[in-house]
């Protein structure tokens, strides 16, 4: 190991027995990586290690400069390296979480404007102290949002142009996945229930990323046009959307007929299941409707799933006649997955990727609980889109980039023949 990590171990256990809190603790530990990230940056800034003599250092330190850094474990207190010729600029500010930053301000805006709960307060006085002024937040907030900004209104088609095309259509998402999610803001005095819209899409690649965020009244068939009247005109070609997964609501669902007439429509089988649920009662049958659903769910093919959503709503007649009804009039909107290809159904049959990304949502705004305005609800939703969509687009990919061109193209050999046998292992059993 070398011998300034094994220093750093013994100051981090000479705090331990120090009994230092683990608030205390973790400050130190941030501040000491963030300030040897700093460090590291200025060695490459210059192309030299500090004292190191080389022909390749192209510049020299001049001291450091303190700057303070907003955590929810408090603030930390920074030095940063500053060179003779005042060139070099660390990327720690600029790429340390957005939503740290629009999590603290929107804090601060509450606490300011006095509509923090006690709760919030608490933690916004232990993170940011008080001297912090309006000005101060306006500042920050205003560069903030300029940067979000620029992200939310930035081209789809950024770099797919064709110069051998004389009119660009757009971009290419063959696969959408749409949710929304909601938050309590206070509106003229009044707390109300604001809708954040989600849209991610999948490129010809195979890799995922949020096209847009919104925040909105409701979801209502005029806030989903709007939507995707705006991601059109950002470069979304809305001939290209072949797979669309959501879930069912009347104004979402009267919107994407509209904008994506030629697009297939999945219903998410996560919300369908819930929806499923509402309409049976006692532990014991709703866990088996699930397993039930689970077994139509995991069919081979379109034709073996509706052969057992048949058996399950004869099954259900007597007992449960509106759920059977029901299943019998909206089960198919749950299985044009089977329209993919067979490697991607798992993955797009629910919108669980956004669904996750929600609970991400959820536990940020927890500590906020009811947001000053519906700019800084939209701050943090924005700022939480742009780092996942960033982690996306740059690591694996979401879905065979082969697979799906072969998809587009119309040549897909995924699909077994209709038909098919249905003494399968994974038949809905409904004795």
């Amino acid at each position: 190991m070398p011998q300034n990590e094994d220093n750093l171990l013994d100051d981090l256990l000479q705090k331990l027995e120090d009994d230092e809190s683990i608030e205390d603790l973790s400050k130190y530990i941030l501040e000491t990586v963030f300030n040897k990230l700093m460090e590291k940056e200025m060695d490459k800034h210059i192309s030299a290690k500090k004292y190191e003599r080389t022909e390749e250092r192209s510049g020299h330190r001049n001291g450091y400069r303190e700057r303070k850094l907003y955590t929810r474990v408090g603030t930390l207190k920074l030095k940063v390296p500053r060179d003779r010729d005042g060139n070099f600029s660390t990327e720690i500010f600029n790429k340390f979480q957005r939503s740290e930053k629009a999590l603290v301000l929107t804090l601060q805006q509450m606490y300011l404007d006095g509509v923090s709960t006690r709760k919030a307060k608490k933690i916004t006085e232990k993170l940011c102290g008080t001297s912090f002024s309006k000005d101060q937040v306006s500042k920050l907030v205003g560069e903030l949002d300029e940067e979000l900004e620029d992200w939310r209104e930035r081209s789809l088609d950024e770099g797919e142009e064709d110069p051998d095309e004389e009119e660009d259509s757009g971009v290419s998402f063959p696969y959408l996945i749409i949710d929304a999610t909601y938050e309590k803001v206070r509106e003229n005095g009044r707390i109300r229930d604001r809708a954040t819209l989600m849209v991610a899409g999948i490129d010809t690649d195979g890799h995922r990323q949020f096209l847009g965020t919104y925040t909105k009244a409701s979801e209502s068939e005029s806030s989903w046009s709007e939507v995707f009247t705006h991601l059109i005109k950002r470069g979304l070609d809305p001939t290209s959307v072949k797979y669309i997964v959501s879930d069912k609501h009347t104004g979402m669902r009267k919107a994407i007929a509209r904008f994506f007439p030629q697009a297939a429509w999945q219903r998410c089988q996560t919300h369908y299941q819930r929806n499923a649920k509402s309409k049976i009662t006692g532990r014991e049958e709703t866990k088996a409707l699930h397993n039930h659903l689970r077994d139509v769910f995991n069919s081979p093919n379109r034709d073996t799933a509706l052969a057992r959503a048949e058996k399950l709503i004869e099954f259900y007649r007597d007992k449960y006649p509106d759920l059977a009804d029901w299943l019998e009039e909206t089960i198919h909107e749950t299985l044009t997955v089977f329209e993919i290809p067979e490697k991607h159904r798992r993955r797009l049959r629910t919108n669980n990727c956004i669904e996750r990304f929600n609970e991400e949502i959820k536990r940020r705004t927890k500590v906020i609980r009811i947001f000053p305005n519906r700019e800084s609800l939209l701050r943090l939703v924005t700022a939480l889109c742009m780092e996942q969509s960033e982690e996306w687009i740059t690591g694996r990919r979401y879905v065979n980039g082969e697979d799906l061109r072969e998809f587009i193209a119309g040549k897909d050999q995924s699909k077994q023949s209709a038909g098919e046998d249905l003494n399968l292992k994974r038949e809905v059993v409904l004795a």
